[in-house]
């Protein structure tokens, strides 16, 4: 059995350990654009921040792939799926055969609809390279933009403020983490994250970067100008679907795959930030790891493990700052217990007396709870003196 995986992002690696698990004796063969092999892409803040060095993020050496027997070949882009013949074709001209496929082609980052967009000084944050760039390009620069609030954007505000710079994020939203928290947690985030000298403009539109050929400044529609040399993108990812066309491989905002991880074409498979599963992209490091699994094992037909989502957690990794938020934060037809005193804010969402969703501050150990009291459903008496009634 010949198994091909594109992409060694986690899902990549999941789905080819897995596969080994349970087919010992398959070739299995990762294919990657990608220069590096698997690193830890969710320490990247780290790296960026120069807290590290480039060799700790790597997660494996080439022993580890070997004792596997997992083939990985770096440098090397796919352009086109033939799903008749079973055969893929990639930049250099070459043909790799497959048994079994599984698409793990991951995200871009997103660089949203503006004017001068071009410019120098434009700098997207999604891969060790573009973090070694982003360092180069902000060592000539004092003031800096965090173009985005969410996770990925705070993190990245924090690792430039330690390495000395003036740092401002922009959010067209009326606070941060606007998904993950409501109007009084974001302000306790924001609180505390401009204690940590970041400074923050929320719920303006960018009309059009300023500049010759470099980053100048931005001019946003209400015609105010903020100045600035460099831009850090940080405004969401989109999936590669540039290899579906050619196999006929069904795709909306993202991969369309069943509950085992299946394409509409036979014998393909697909997981990780590329993937939709019944209208949700994830996006995040867990989910990809868990569905890549899941397609690794069920590619061996050894199995057929179905995919049960979990509800999606969301933690930050700002030094001093604890914060969590998970599962379903809807306040509609919800019991809220809640809790907001000497810097720690606690907010836990029941429905049919079973704990649904959670938002905490400054309280880690309570963090370190959360998630397990969502995935096993238990009852609001768990919370007992963690609330004010």
């Amino acid at each position: 059995m010949k198994y091909l995986i594109l992409g060694n992002g986690i899902a990549g690696i999941s789905a080819a350990i897995s596969a080994r698990k349970h087919d010992e004796t398959g070739e299995i063969t990762i294919v990657t654009k990608s220069p590096m092999p698997f690193y830890y892409r969710i320490r990247l803040i780290e790296y960026l921040a120069k807290k590290i060095p480039i060799e700790k993020l790597i997660a494996h050496d080439e022993k580890y792939y070997e004792e596997r027997n997992i083939k990985i070949i770096l440098n090397k882009g796919a352009i086109k799926i033939d799903s008749k013949d079973k055969k893929v074709k990639f930049e250099d001209g070459t043909l790799m055969e497959y048994d079994k496929l599984l698409l793990a082609t991951g995200a871009r980052p997103r660089y949203p609809n503006i004017e001068g967009m071009e410019k120098k000084g434009i700098l997207k944050f999604r891969g060790a390279s573009d973090s070694d760039e982003i360092i180069d390009h902000v060592e000539i620069c004092k003031n800096v933009v965090v173009l985005g609030g969410g996770v990925l954007g705070i993190e990245a505000a924090n690792s430039l403020v330690n390495l000395g710079k003036d740092v401002t994020v922009i959010e067209s939203a009326d606070r941060l983490l606007h998904r993950q928290l409501d109007m009084e947690g974001s302000k306790i985030l924001q609180k505390a994250l401009e204690e940590k000298k970041i400074k923050f403009i929320f719920g303006k539109n960018i009309k059009r970067i300023l500049g010759d050929k470099n980053v100048k400044g931005i001019e946003f529609e209400d015609g105010t100008i903020f100045d600035t040399e460099s831009i850090v993108l940080s405004a969401g990812i989109i999936p590669r679907l540039e290899l579906c066309e050619s196999a006929k491989i069904n795709f909306n905002r993202g991969i369309i795959v069943d509950e085992y991880m299946k394409t509409n074409i036979e014998d393909i498979y697909a997981a990780g930030d590329a993937v939709e599963y019944k209208g949700n992209l994830y996006g995040l490091w867990a989910p990809s790891k868990e569905q890549g699994e899941i397609a690794g094992e069920n590619m061996t037909g050894t199995i057929i493990k179905k995919y049960n989502p979990t509800l999606p957690e969301v933690r930050l990794k700002v030094t001093g700052i604890s914060l969590f938020s998970g599962g379903s934060i809807d306040e509609d037809g919800a019991v809220i217990y809640r809790y907001n005193k000497d810097g720690i804010y606690r907010k836990f969402f029941v429905k049919n007396n079973i704990i649904v969703g959670a938002i905490l501050i400054g309280d880690m150990k309570t963090s370190m709870k959360a998630g397990h009291f969502i995935r096993s459903k238990e009852g609001p008496e768990v919370l007992h003196g963690l609330y004010q009634e």
